[in-house]
């Protein structure tokens, strides 16, 4: 009896347990139950069935319970989360260092100890467009027959780690036209050059070293020693370039190969003396000011690169400036301003109402100073340009809201050139890869500026193998020599691929002040939504900046 009990169902168990309980109460009267005109039977049945006195109940309301519980601790942490990540940093015991070099932190969320997981590379849950392209019908294709190699010249760390993104999508094994990358290693700072072996380490396949040898830290002229292979196009890029368009390596390629006439085909950078004030006069350049507060604003720490997640830059604090006095030293305190606090932002003036608002801006001001004479001319401007971390910022804002609006055309301010075919003096190379392009009809050359001879920056150029191993050896002052010295004694000009957009993060007298912006952020922001793979996304190296 007792083993065929155990072997029925629970439910029917329970069943006869609620009848046994029920019968031995009905010889058992309630003055209660009568009191209030009950049926007691059909009371104790209604109770018994329907309420929760059954097991099967009962264990249904405690995994009602732990769910209820484990979902409130997955809300309260998210919560506690988020508002960490927009929570100012605090630090009460004054145990955090501060950092001694300009830059060195970062307006990321980070925890004390540094640590941060970079956020999801969607946004508002659907996946990030890709950038306007100009290639050609069918999309772009490699040329057959020609390596093309990437000269990065290295020596920091906190530029090339996400640089890094942009390499790896431009190889040819992931569809681009990088063949291979090689790091020119021109530093000995142990923490950098660590880093960039373990980079290596993880890309055998496609990165390489070159050690800097004689070159190391000093001159740059021997570097391109070893870069003469026949058939090769390459590509020399800074370590501190912090944005490459998708068209720019084929379109620096097929330009190269079109028009075999110019020494050199440079990228189209942004922050360069010379291509900012073409962007000022195109229009690509927009009215940002530093930030006129003098610590951060409360729940700064964000990852965020559009301009407009910022507030725009309020009227009340435009300085009254006289800016029909282009000698006035007030217009000085506009060009090299004041560093307000470390992660800083520009803000973006309405125009709406206000047709100087850009002439109110470091860039705008200091065209007025060089471009009247004020200040020494328009190469004053230029020399200010090169030197004032605030038209460099400037600059670089401007192409954050130019992405944004995916108008990166705003820059292509050059147009076809024509030169001569002159084969007696051009290698036979660079004249039968370019016989091949013109018969295809192939893109290139669409809209490009020769630079005339004037030293142009030397960021981001496509030169061939060849003529590079014609030019050796290279002056220690590579700039001015494949610039300016070996295009004017060849009589081939520098020309610069308009279409072909960059970004370039600071030139030596910029350094600290475009560092204690909050730019390389937003650089790295950028790269992680946009470009990097999602199991290469990046964080920051530095602790949080004071007051975020």
């Amino acid at each position: 009896m007792g083993e065929s009990r155990a072997a029925e169902p629970s439910a029917h168990r329970d069943e006869e347990w609620d009848e046994e309980r029920t019968e031995s109460r009905r010889a058992q009267p309630n003055k209660a139950f009568q009191a209030m005109g009950l049926d007691r039977d059909w009371w104790l049945r209604y109770v018994n069935h329907h309420l929760l006195r059954r097991r099967f109940d009962l264990r249904r309301v405690i995994l009602a319970v732990v769910a209820i519980v484990c979902v409130s601790m997955l809300v309260f942490e998210i919560t506690h989360h988020e508002l960490y990540r927009l929570a100012p940093f605090q630090d009460p015991g004054g145990t955090i260092e501060q950092p001694s070099v300009p830059g060195q932190c970062t307006t990321w969320p980070v925890d004390a100890k540094g640590s941060y997981t970079p956020a999801p590379s969607q946004r508002n849950g659907t996946a990030t467009p890709a950038l306007k392209s100009l290639a050609p019908k069918g999309g772009w294709k490699k040329p057959a027959g020609i390596r093309v190699v990437a000269l990065v010249f290295y020596g920091r760390k906190r530029t090339v780690d996400f640089l890094d993104c942009y390499l790896l999508r431009n190889l040819a094994a992931n569809g681009g036209y990088l063949d291979e990358v090689r790091f020119m290693v021109h530093t000995n700072k142990e923490e950098d050059v660590e880093f960039l072996k373990d980079l290596v380490s993880k890309r055998e396949e496609h990165y390489r070293i070159v050690e800097g040898g004689a070159c190391e830290g000093t001159s740059y002229g021997c570097i391109w020693d070893s870069v003469v292979e026949d058939d090769t196009i390459y590509v020399k890029i800074d370590d501190d370039i912090i944005f490459i368009h998708p068209d720019t390596i084929p379109q620096l390629v097929h330009t190269r190969i079109a028009t075999p006439h110019p020494f050199a085909i440079s990228a189209n950078l942004v922050n360069s003396p010379l291509t900012g004030y073409e962007h000022f006069h195109y229009g690509a350049i927009h009215a940002f000011r530093p930030d006129p507060a003098a610590k951060p604003p409360p729940r700064a720490a964000a990852e965020s690169w559009r301009p407009s997640e910022k507030p725009r830059f309020p009227k009340s604090e435009i300085p009254d400036l006289n800016i029909s006095d282009v000698r006035s030293t007030s217009l000085d305190g506009e060009v090299y301003p004041g560093r307000p606090y470390a992660g800083h932002p520009f803000l973006l003036v309405s125009g709406d109402d206000d047709p100087w608002a850009l002439m109110r801006t470091p860039m705008g001001l200091n065209w007025l100073r060089g471009g009247e004479g004020g200040g020494g001319g328009v190469e004053a401007a230029y020399e200010a340009a090169w030197k004032s971390w605030a038209v460099a910022a400037q600059q670089q804002y401007s192409l954050l809201k130019n992405l944004e609006d995916d108008a990166v055309d705003r820059y292509f301010f050059g147009s076809p050139l024509e030169f001569p075919l002159d084969t007696a003096n051009l290698s036979s190379v660079a004249l039968k890869h370019a016989a091949a392009a013109a018969s295809k009809q192939g893109p290139g050359a669409e809209q490009l500026y020769d630079t005339m001879y004037k030293r142009y920056n030397l960021n981001f150029v496509a030169l061939w193998g060849h003529d590079v191993r014609a030019a050796l050896p290279i002056a220690a002052d590579d700039e001015q020599d494949l610039t300016v010295t070996v295009p004017r004694r060849a009589r081939r000009p520098f020309v610069i691929d308009t279409r072909a957009v960059v970004g370039h993060l600071s030139f030596y007298p910029q350094h600290d002040g475009v560092r204690e912006t909050d730019l390389l952020d937003r650089w790295r922001a950028f790269a992680n939504e946009m470009v990097c793979a999602p199991g290469n996304r990046k964080a920051p190296f530095d602790l949080r900046c004071p007051g975020f």
